[in-house]
This record gives structure tokens, C-alpha cells and sequence, in this order.
């Protein structure tokens, strides 16, 4: 990353000169620094796995059809996510991908895209600090063309091309750095296709009218790794210089003066902010304890709220726009980076059975949905198995999802809808099948569109039903 977006700003102020060692010593102790060290990974976890996902992502020579490519370009994905993707958690399989990382310093980019007829398209725009600031596509825009420029608010630049179409809208960024998620709906093999060749007239505009090109016969290469730290002085020092490059917002500001006591904080450093031996190494050990610790207690905590809510976690509806709930922020990070706001869709995730114990494959289960009480969207549902980790689970059928963009999705004939999540395909013929792994596992009910009923908790999703062992 430059260090150019940490001096021209962003939202925040610019960064303070860090105190003297002396001034900054005497307000300090280890306890204190413990509890900071864990406060500093909640806050700083999100920010590190966007800059993450954009440096892989972008570090290959061209666009490869997995979700990566160069700055200012898209790489749409011509087939489903599979369980061999793993760059983001809980990838969903009714929608492809068009995935681009936007560096807005030079002006403003320019997305474009086609009219879509019927089906559903949103490009959700995430800052780094992993709050949506926007989702252009059917919801927000209807289903005709459009022309959507995207600028940042500090340096907002100029167009200077003639050949960059006039937009019908205009997004304001606080950052220099936006990712597009975009998400396009496909059903079968041949839709794919259909929605694939739509996707290619997916368009992004530099300032002077340029669109990146690649050469024919392009070799993307791997994307180059680079894990996020989870030893205490490393994340603290990249955290150091993604907060300089990236700008926190203001909002921010309370916690990040108390940080700043202890080295943490744009251009700060532990090593400098004259902490005795034992306040420096107990921040750092908070830091550490707390990379080892979040996945488990995201995991538990939603756990817990799921057993107190018939099996499944509906994630509160500040999700998508966090605040300053860094904790949440950051949970949410472990289990789904890039989730959307509840506006565009909403993700109850089912994690026991309907007596709260934890789903694992050894017994088989049974979501019915009536025919009174599908889930009431307006664009499309689905059910998606995943793995304890949130990734998507190998099967000899391919089959990861179950909902009505998977055909052929069973009706009974009253209407209803009966899914078995199973290890084993069930005899029945009138139920739909949702092969699942012998090991723990978790689902996700995707909601896109969610009508009124699916926001102010008149419909939540039904209990899901332990049909006991499987043989042998």
C-alpha cells in the first residue's frame, strides 16, 4: 500500500505526533495495556483481512475468473464458489462473483452495467473498515442500465477522459480504497453461462477514459498470500501502517486516544511510546491472546444466541454498518468477511437443533417450510452447507445449496418445502436434499430482498429438526 492515501487523509484527522516517552509512561500500566492489547485486534482484525483479501486479490498480472485481478479491474467468476475457494468464508453459491478493488487516489471510477431484465445484480462497496457505503444494483437503482461514479470525498479528482459515460448516480467513498462485491444470480449450468455473458459487459471507467486491457492469452499467476499477523508485535506494527494509509474515521477517535497511549495507532509504535518491559509485553500479549481467542468466541457467541433462538443466529441488523461496535465488527469478520446490510439481505445462520444441541453429521435433520411460511423475499432464498469453519463442504453431488434458484427445487402439494440435511440421500422423493459432512457443521439461510416480516421478527426461520442417528 502507498503511503500517499495515509498523508492526503480520508475521514479521520491526521495523525497526531506521538507523545514524548516520558508523558506517555506515566499513564500507563499493564492491566490496562492487557485489556487495550485485546480492544486493538477487535478494532484493527477487519481492517487487516480487507487489506488482506485486496492484496492478494490484486496481486496477480490479470483478471483469472476466481475473483482476482489487477487494481480497477473486475474478474467475474464463470461458475459457482466450490469448497476449494477459499480467500473469504461463507462464499454463497446462487450468485456469481464480479470482484474489483478500486484505488480512487488518481479520480474517480466509473462502473457501468447493462439492464438485467429480471434478475437480481448488486455491487455491495465496502471501505476498509468493512462498513457498506453503498449498493448500487435491482434494489437500489431498479433493473435498468446504469452508470455509477465513484469518487472519494477527500481528493475527489476529475474526469479528464471524453469517453466516460455520464452517470446516473454518484458514490461518495471516505476512503481512498473501495471493494466491489458484486453479485450476480444464476441458476443451472446453462443460466450460468446466460449470466456470465452479461457479466462481461460489466464495465469500470479510469478518469481519463481508460479501461484496463489485458493481453490476450494473459497468465494471471497464483495470488501472493499474505495472512493476516496473530503474533501480538507483528499485527500491532502492520496495523501501525494500515491505520496511516487508511484513515479511521472519527467516529473512532475515543478508543484510538486511549490506544495511542500504548503505541497503537497511525505512525505510533510500542517500542517508541516509552512503555516499561512489563506494560509493552502485556499489551502485546493481549493482542495475541485475542488472535487465538475471536474465532472461538464468535463462534460461541453465536452458538449461545442460537440455542436461545430455536437453533438459529440472526446477526444484529447493525451489520454492514457497524459504528462503534468494534467487537461485533470483528465477529462478523471471523465468520463472513464483505456481509452485506440488512437491507439487501439478511443471513440467519442455523447452528443447533430445535433442543439447542450442535448439528453434526452423524444424525440427519428436517427444516420444513409451509407453504404460509417461505421466506418472504423479493429476490430469491437459499439454504448453503458449510464446514465449522465456514467454508463449503466437498460432496459427490456437487450440491451445496438447496432454494429456488437450485433446480429442481420439490414442492410437496400443499406448497411446502421440506429439506433433509443429511450425510446420506434420504428415500423420500417429495423432500430436498442437502448433503452434509460426518463432522460438525453450520447452515446459512440466505434472505435477498427481505420483506418487512424477515426485519421486525414476525417470521424467523423454522426449527430445524434432529431426525436422530444415521445407520452405522
Amino acid at each position: 500500500m502507498s503511503a500517499v492515501a495515509g498523508a492526503a487523509g480520508a475521514v479521520g484527522a491526521a495523525p497526531l505526533a506521538e507523545p514524548g516517552p516520558t508523558a506517555v509512561a506515566a499513564g500507563t500500566d499493564p492491566v490496562t495495556a492487557l485489556t487495550l492489547g485485546r480492544e486493538a485486534y477487535d478494532y484493527g482484525f477487519p481492517l487487516l483481512e480487507f487489506l488482506r483479501v485486496r492484496s492478494e486479490q490484486t496481486s496477480v498480472r490479470c483478471p483469472d475468473g476466481r475473483g482476482n485481478a489487477p487494481v480497477n479491474s473486475f474478474s467475474h467468476t464463470p461458475t459457482f464458489a466450490g469448497p476449494e475457494d477459499r480467500t473469504v468464508v461463507a462464499p454463497n453459491t446462487d450468485t456469481l462473483y464480479s470482484i474489483a478493488h478500486l484505488d480512487l487516489g488518481r479520480g474517480p471510477v466509473t462502473l457501468r452495467h447493462p439492464a438485467m431484465g429480471r434478475r437480481y445484480v448488486s455491487f455491495a462497496m465496502l471501505d476498509p473498515y468493512t462498513n457498506v457505503i453503498a449498493t448500487p444494483g435491482v434494489r437500489e437503482d431498479g433493473p435498468g442500465a446504469a452508470t455509477i461514479r465513484v469518487r472519494w470525498t477527500t481528493r475527489p479528482g476529475r474526469v479528464t477522459g471524453r469517453n466516460v459515460p455520464r452517470p446516473t448516480r454518484v458514490v461518495d467513498s471516505p476512503s481512498r480504497f473501495v471493494w466491489i462485491i458484486g453479485r450476480t444470480l444464476a441458476t443451472d449450468t446453462a443460466d450460468q453461462r446466460t449470466a456470465y455473458r452479461q457479466m462481461q459487459r460489466y464495465t469500470l471507467t479510469l478518469p481519463d477514459g481508460r479501461q484496463r486491457r489485458f493481453a490476450e492469452g494473459c497468465r494471471a499467476g497464483a495470488p501472493r498470500r499474505s495472512p493476516t499477523p496473530t503474533d501480538g508485535a507483528a499485527f500491532v506494527a502492520r496495523l501501525n501502517r494500515a491505520l496511516a494509509e487508511n484513515p479511521p474515521p472519527r467516529r473512532d477517535a475515543p478508543l484510538l486516544a486511549r490506544l495511542r497511549l500504548y503505541g497503537v495507532g497511525p505512525g505510533f509504535s510500542p517500542e517508541r511510546a516509552g512503555l516499561d518491559p512489563l506494560t509493552r509485553g502485556a499489551l502485546l500479549q493481549g493482542v495475541t491472546a485475542q488472535a487465538r481467542a475471536l474465532p472461538q468466541l464468535a463462534r460461541a457467541e453465536a452458538l449461545l444466541a442460537a440455542q436461545r433462538s430455536g437453533g438459529w443466529y440472526d446477526p444484529p441488523p447493525s451489520i454492514g454498518r457497524f459504528g462503534t461496535d468494534y467487537a461485533y465488527r470483528a465477529r462478523i469478520a471471523a465468520l463472513g468477511l464483505g456481509a452485506n446490510t440488512v437491507e439487501e439481505a439478511t443471513y440467519p445462520a442455523g447452528l443447533t437443533d430445535s433442543l439447542g444441541v450442535p448439528l453434526v453429521g452423524i444424525n440427519s435433520y428436517r427444516i420444513t417450510f409451509t407453504a404460509d411460511r417461505l421466506p418472504p423475499v423479493r429476490y430469491f432464498w437459499s439454504l448453503t452447507m458449510y464446514d465449522s469453519d465456514g467454508y463449503l463442504v466437498p460432496n459427490a453431488a456437487r450440491r451445496f445449496s438447496v432454494g429456488p434458484s437450485h433446480p429442481p427445487l420439490v414442492r410437496r402439494p400443499d406448497g411446502s418445502v421440506v429439506i433433509v440435511v443429511s450425510a446420506t440421500r434420504p428415500a423420500a422423493t417429495d423432500v430436498n436434499w442437502l448433503p452434509a459432512p460426518r463432522s460438525q457443521f453450520r447452515l446459512n439461510l440466505r434472505l435477498y430482498g427481505p420483506k418487512p416480516p424477515a426485519l421486525d421478527g414476525e417470521w424467523s426461520p423454522p426449527p430445524i429438526e434432529n431426525l436422530g442417528p444415521l445407520p452405522g
